[in-house]
């Protein structure tokens, strides 16, 4: 059975040429990972904006309470999985950065383990028992 954490990238260079990293992104993927620390990227979203034009009548209630209206909407963006710059970012995670992905499913790994009950016990009675 695996279990998914959200892996977030920032300043991930998309082209290295001669030690120079270009087209930084930010975004984040999902992992599957399973108890032995092995894992898999399951899906990859980029930080998404779009620039927002707001009403006369929307900017003047903003000035008079004070709070500035946002100049843009943020949301993630999913790439398709045959898409030529998914398949760059995941390679990147899997070979350049794939001690940082290694290290967050450790991290996540202890947190499964220190906020549930141990299950291995429970699965090893079941096995005994079946």
């Amino acid at each position: 059975m695996s279990r998914t954490l959200n892996f977030q990238f920032e300043e991930l260079p998309l082209v290295m040429e001669g030690g120079f990293a270009a087209g930084d992104v930010t975004g984040s993927a999902e992992i599957a990972y399973h108890r032995d620390g092995e894992w898999t990227i399951r899906g990859i979203a980029l930080d998404g904006a779009r620039r927002l034009s707001h009403s006369a009548h929307d900017i003047a209630m903003a000035a008079r309470s004070g709070y500035p209206l946002p100049p843009f909407e943020r949301r993630p963006v999913m790439l398709d999985e045959g898409d030529t710059l998914y398949l760059r970012i995941y390679h990147r995670l899997e070979h350049d950065w794939r001690d940082r992905v290694q290290d967050a499913v450790i991290e996540q790994l202890a947190a499964d383990h220190e906020s549930g009950p141990d299950t291995r016990a429970d699965h090893r009675r079941r096995l005994q028992a079946g």
